[in-house]
């Protein structure tokens, strides 16, 4: 089950019900070492606070938490609220990410490494360089999108050989299976 939330504008956000009703978290802030502080939070549909001190009952949004310090969920508040609807159809899970370089491969030591995904703006690459299973507190490549701050997408520096596992998450679908790329640097 999946719900589509519309805006009076024709904005829409489709979320899965684990990411209404899964676990959620506020954090104080949106580095990694804040999972140790992070405070459990429900979903609230509320009113906007206004200026001076009121509420603005025309305007209705859906407020979540997060799921990783390193998630930020703006898009999940859809503004001015119209429409939440109940959808049986599994949205189904994000295709899995790639990688610029090829499973098995060796590589010289200082040799970049960029991991993809054909909708890279619309989820979250988390990955680990130690071959455990990433979740979705691992680091994540693309902090940022492409058209908001591309400067925090940057490759990764190979200077040892590595089994990196990462997976895809974003808004309106599980997340993707865990793929598995092993490196060789050489020299």
């Amino acid at each position: 089950m999946s719900f589509r939330l519309t805006a009076t504008d024709g904005y829409f956000v489709t979320l899965t019900y684990d990411q209404v009703f899964g676990n959620q978290y506020a954090y104080s802030s949106h580095t990694p070492a804040a999972s140790s502080g992070a405070r459990a939070v429900e979903p609230v549909v509320s009113w906007e606070w206004g200026d001076p001190g009121r509420v603005r009952p025309e305007r209705i949004r859906l407020v979540t938490g997060h799921v990783g310090p390193m998630v930020v969920n703006t898009a999940a508040s859809v503004r001015d609220l119209s429409r939440i609807e109940v959808l049986s159809a599994s949205a189904g899970a994000w295709e899995t990410p790639g990688a610029s370089i090829a499973d098995g491969a060796t590589v010289e030591a200082g040799t970049e490494l960029q991991l993809t995904h054909s909708m890279m703006d619309s989820v979250r690459v988390y990955y680990t360089l130690d071959g455990t299973e990433p979740n979705l507190t691992s680091a994540v490549y693309n902090p940022s999108t492409s058209y908001f701050q591309p400067h925090l997408i940057v490759p990764l520096v190979l200077t040892e050989s590595l089994t990196i596992k990462a997976f895809a998450a974003g808004m309106g679908r599980d997340p993707s299976p865990v793929v598995v790329f092993s490196i060789t640097v050489s020299g």
